[in-house]
């Protein structure tokens, strides 16, 4: 059996009464005053009722555009949480009418690179590469005359000779000393962080916010390199409950670390909040608000990075240059989530 013929734009200007190149015009948005608004309406309601599509290789060849951004991704692509960047980037290209491919590292085993080498074989207009975690990385090798803009990290030479790359990142130290602020607000003065083992960005911007924030009110916190996990963050916090100068409050490089802790109070029954104030980081979905108490948190931009990231890669490709283009990573603010697991510190 025969398909069905596709229709094109001959039979929709038949069906339509009017002529090809009129058809094109308003299919393609040209009408500037030329054609009338009745004859536009005749136009797409033959093009309707023949389920007439535009071709997207035709409008690549005329545009010199396939209106495509690739997305080279870690993990990002398979986690609920960091994929919130991804999606939120689909998005704002899909309000462009633009479509996103990704790669996901991965699983296909690639270097930055080679997945952007790959997508140039298909014509992608731009690209972004996120990473799950808030890092640094080495300049990628980018096929000339393909912006690429970098979601949640940044270049790790900040000396970099080459072509600015737009890099839209979290502003963990902002973020620690928000989260600092708050138990102090509510009257905590013996404060302690549970922070993670490793030398990764997010640590140290979010110690050093952490520390600062104490600093200019005249305190000190302690910090415990613990990691970033639930067991973590149990282990930490039962060290720091069991002994001397226990502090009222407490500030965690990850709600998962958070969790831990919220679990080590309850089992020497210490009550939260009201015997220690917790405050976590990522505001992790369906984690951070069914916790017990709910936990109060740094949210991370992810949604406002993804679409950033999206928005100046178009940038670029609408100004046909890298004009737009800076190399001075953006910090996105992160925002404080008011939950159950602060109060004042007792006695207060």
């Amino acid at each position: 059996m025969t398909p069905p013929r596709r229709p094109t734009s001959a039979d929709v200007a038949a069906r339509a009464g009017v002529s090809r190149a009129t058809v094109s015009m308003v299919l393609n948005g040209r009408v500037a005053g030329t054609v009338s608004t009745a004859t536009q309406e005749k136009v797409l309601a033959a093009a309707d009722e023949l389920g007439y599509t535009r071709s997207a290789l035709a409008i690549s060849l005329r545009e010199r555009r396939t209106r495509t951004i690739g997305l080279i991704t870690d993990e990002i692509a398979t986690s609920p949480f960091a994929g919130r960047m991804a999606r939120a980037a689909s998005l704002e290209a899909a309000r462009a009418d633009y479509l996103v491919i990704t790669v996901d590292l991965s699983l296909r085993e690639q270097s930055v690179s080679e997945a952007a080498r790959l997508l140039a074989e298909r014509q992608v207009d731009g690209l972004i590469y996120a990473t799950m975690g808030h890092v640094r990385v080495p300049r990628p090798a980018i096929p000339p005359g393909i912006p690429l803009v970098l979601l949640n990290c940044a270049l790790e030479n900040p000396e970099d000779p080459g072509p600015p790359l737009p890099s839209f990142i979290p502003d963990d130290y902002g973020a620690a000393r928000r989260a600092v602020s708050r138990l102090l607000e509510a009257g905590h003065r013996r404060i302690a962080m549970i922070s993670g083992e490793d030398d990764s960005v997010a640590v140290r911007d979010r110690e050093q916010g952490f520390r600062d924030e104490l600093a200019a009110h005249g305190l000190d916190g302690r910090v415990l390199s613990a990691g970033w996990q639930m067991d973590d963050g149990y282990r930490a916090a039962s060290h720091l409950l069991d002994g001397e100068d226990v502090p009222t409050g407490v500030f965690c490089i990850r709600d998962r670390v958070a969790g831990g802790a919220l679990h080590a109070a309850a089992a020497r029954g210490v009550p939260v909040p009201e015997g220690l104030s917790v405050v976590g980081f990522d505001d992790e979905e369906f984690f951070a608000a069914y916790l017990t108490p709910a936990l109060t948190t740094m949210a991370l931009p992810h949604t406002e990075m993804g679409e950033r990231a999206m928005a100046a890669v178009l940038a670029q490709l609408e100004s046909d240059d890298s004009a737009t283009a800076t190399g001075h990573p953006t910090a996105v603010a992160c925002s404080l989530v008011e939950r159950s697991s602060v109060a004042g510190p007792s006695g207060s």
